[in-house]
């Protein structure tokens, strides 16, 4: 499923996506930026989220991180 949100003026699109063990990922891209969602990859080895809300809430808050020019918890500097 994908969802357009707003932050910071900017546009973010979050695309989830159901694993087989029934737990939700979530990955943000935010047009105009080349950035790429590595914390999905965090996600996976933590077996995702357990609702579609937890994970697209995640991902928002990874993207606002990223327009702050803080990287999230878990990215290399």
């Amino acid at each position: 499923m994908t969802e357009t949100c707003y932050a910071k003026g900017q546009k973010v699109i979050l695309v989830t996506s159901q694993i087989k063990n029934g737990r939700w990922l979530c990955k943000f891209s935010i047009p105009g930026f080349s950035h790429l969602d590595g914390s999905r990859h965090d996600q996976v080895a933590s077996k995702g989220h357990k609702t579609e809300w937890e994970a697209r809430t995640d991902a928002f808050q990874r993207a606002k991180l990223f327009l702050d020019g803080t990287p999230p918890a878990g990215t290399p500097s």
